[in-house]
């Protein structure tokens, strides 16, 4: 006879904490004894949990949205004093690892912007938003290949199209966070389009701003409040010279103040991406102390140019590994940021 409740245990065992940002749960490599595999286990303590109706709100809402651009869950458990959630080990880690001391070239970005807006089109539909959306929750697959995970704070939207949320990042909050607590899709495509404008600058260069605000022990909240409110927080025109306009003011719309001018879909912004095209897609940044140097190969011939901090550009190619010749055409004095994002365009 079969019993109506069923109870088992589960066995595996902790090998490294990963992932430390959470401040209600922390993140584990861990072994499966039944699956005899590396995974990773979220563990989520239940006292910081409003009730025991959301224990297993995550592992529900990751289950709901399955999509290859979005982590699979392999199952969720608990005991007296947790909650845990079990993922596959992603060994490539985050686009945060990939933009943290480096740069991605403008196909790589938007290679990775498509799939995150496949994910976050899958969250929408099953009428969700995500509230998390940052690098350090999109994972890189064995293939390379974006997906969206973390959703501690995604939330069901209403009849009346909007969900409730008052926990944020504040990092990569939208201004109206400032002003409400119920929110459309059109917060997931701001956070979207930050996390786009990390992969294209780096993410020093987010930090570096973030600095004007001071440490986080004495962070001048008024100040980020207010640069936030005025659309001064990130710095719209401030972006790595190779970042094509067309790629500059899709992420611009996606950032604006007032959420009605954004786009109002992630499809939408996906069809705004997909006409990027020319030579600017394949230029990769190197940042030295005193210069920046591109490199690319584009069929068979390979391009460096540098650009030093006297605003001097030298530019050399070779062909099928030959001897490098200089360009003279890029070789300039006094290059300004117009001049030098269209010799990105033209070689």
């Amino acid at each position: 006879m079969l019993k109506p409740y069923q109870k088992a245990e589960l066995t595996f065992d902790i090998l490294r904490e990963i992932g430390q940002d959470g401040r209600n749960s922390q993140t584990y490599v861990t072994h499966d004894h039944q699956l005899n595999a590396e995974i990773v286990t979220k563990r989520i303590r239940k006292d910081k949990l409003a009730s025991p109706d959301v224990f297993f709100a995550e592992s529900q809402a990751l289950y709901l949205t399955a999509h290859p651009n979005v982590v699979q869950v392999h199952y969720a458990c608990c005991d007296d004093e947790f909650i845990y959630v079990a993922m596959p080990y992603y060994k490539n880690g985050s686009v945060k690892d990939l933009i943290t001391g480096g740069h991605l070239t403008v196909r790589e970005i938007i290679t990775l912007g498509s799939e995150i807006l496949a994910g976050l089109h899958n969250i929408h539909s099953k009428g969700l938003v995500h509230f998390d959306l940052k690098p350090d929750n999109i994972l890189i697959s064995p293939r390379g290949e974006a997906l969206i995970c973390d959703f501690g704070l995604s939330k069901q939207i209403n009849y009346s199209g909007v969900a409730a949320q008052d926990l944020h990042y504040a990092k990569m909050m939208p201004p109206e966070a400032l002003s409400t607590d119920h929110f459309k899709r059109t917060f997931d495509i701001y956070q979207f389009g930050l996390t786009l404008y990390r992969m294209c600058n780096g993410n020093e260069h987010f930090y570096e701003q973030l600095e004007k605000y001071g440490p986080a022990a004495s962070f001048d909240r008024d100040a980020f409040r207010y640069d936030l409110r005025n659309g001064l927080f990130p710095k719209r025109g401030s972006f790595a010279a190779h970042i094509p306009s067309t790629l500059r003011n899709v992420i611009k719309k996606c950032l604006e103040v007032e959420p009605a001018d954004r786009y109002q879909s992630a499809i939408e912004v996906a069809n705004a991406m997909a006409g990027i095209d020319g030579h600017c897609l394949d230029w990769r940044r190197v940042q030295h102390p005193d210069k920046n140097v591109w490199t690319k190969n584009e069929n068979g011939t390979e391009y460096e140019l540098t650009h030093s901090a006297d605003g001097t550009t030298t530019c050399y190619k070779a062909v099928n590994g030959g001897q490098r010749r200089r360009v003279g055409d890029a070789c300039r004095a006094n290059v300004t940021d117009r001049e030098l994002r269209k010799l990105f365009a033209d070689y």
